[in-house]
């Protein structure tokens, strides 16, 4: 393991938070960040949501890497990823990037492994619209993915059976300001509200009205926010997400793909989610009957909300997945 492990006020092995970040890879011209520890057995890729970054896994990387070589990318736009000017409008880009670290980093045996195979399949972890973009590497790339495991996912996603959805990824971490407003407005409004969003105070608030409990909510997940906030970047790439007019894939469209290749689907879900909420579960399980669902009590990121629990669930499926 090349990271360094702490233990929280109750006692939780979680990694050590580094400013500067860990491990660093070249795609497409632009520097992606990442984060690896385990040096034996099959891989697990954790995936973060919208406005986190690979140290949101922090509680995980520890306990998965005792039985899994673990990954954790900071999707481009993110993190310590580079805040790179590119159009991020369909989720397409993510699911690019995905599979490209599984092919160069994952199976090259990362920064810290001894133990790969150019063959082996890759687990899937993403939470929110990293769950999103975990499925468009599973339909770009399935020969590369053994399983998908969804906590809170995100993405356009239909009530009904009706035509594909060609609308722009929703993105609920500071919400959507789309509609109505000339571009130039547009941008001011972007412009003036990502300023707030990523004040450290009102980081804390939106952590607060999401998870279930403010055990884990501290000035280290705080800053891990802030810092990836401040690059001068960073705002454009706001904008560039958030007032795209690009059609997104349906996560309907994209499990109808998935169902094809078999892949075992996990939905981790945080029943007490006030932007995610259960019945966004219910319609995927409509849709992709042989996923499993884990129901915890706990808010839009589990996985850090309330990890222990969602360790356990997480472990015990991976096992079942990699023994198939």
């Amino acid at each position: 393991m090349d990271v360094s492990v702490e233990t929280d006020k109750q006692g939780r092995s979680r990694v050590r938070y580094e400013k500067a970040g860990w491990n660093f890879w070249e795609w497409q011209g632009h520097r992606a960040h990442y984060i690896t520890a385990g040096t034996q057995g099959p891989p697990v890729l954790l995936i973060h949501g919208y406005g986190a970054s690979a140290y949101h896994w922090r509680y995980q990387i520890p306990a998965l890497a005792q039985h899994y070589r673990v990954f954790a990318l900071d999707l481009l736009g993110f993190g310590w990823s580079e805040k790179a000017l590119v159009e991020y409008s369909s989720g397409g880009l993510w699911g690019q990037q995905i599979g490209d670290f599984i092919k160069e980093v994952v199976h090259a045996g990362g920064a810290s492994s001894s133990s790969s195979s150019s063959s082996e399949q890759v687990v899937l972890v993403g939470n929110s619209l990293g769950g999103y973009a975990c499925l468009n590497a599973a339909v770009k790339s399935p020969e590369l993915i053994r399983g998908v495991a969804l906590l809170n996912s995100a993405g356009p996603l239909q009530d009904s059976d009706a035509p594909e959805l060609a609308e722009p990824l929703p993105v609920p971490w500071y919400g959507g300001i789309r509609d109505g407003l000339t571009a130039v407005v547009k941008r001011v409004v972007l412009y003036f509200a990502f300023q707030r969003a990523k004040q450290p105070e009102r980081i804390k608030e939106v952590l607060q009205m999401v998870y279930s409990s403010n055990d884990t909510i501290d000035e280290d997940l705080v800053d891990s926010i802030v810092v990836p906030a401040s690059d001068p970047s960073a705002a454009e790439v706001f904008y560039r997400i958030n007032s795209s007019k690009a059609p997104s894939v349906s996560v309907n469209q994209l499990l109808k793909q998935m169902r094809g290749s078999r892949l075992p689907l996990l939905l981790l879900w945080g029943d007490l989610d006030p932007w995610i909420t259960p019945k966004r579960a219910d319609r995927i399980q409509q849709l992709y009957p042989e996923a499993e669902r884990v129901r915890l009590q706990s808010g839009h990121c589990p996985h850090d909300d309330t990890p222990e629990e969602a360790n356990a669930a997480l472990l015990e499926w991976l096992e079942r997945v990699y023994k198939r």
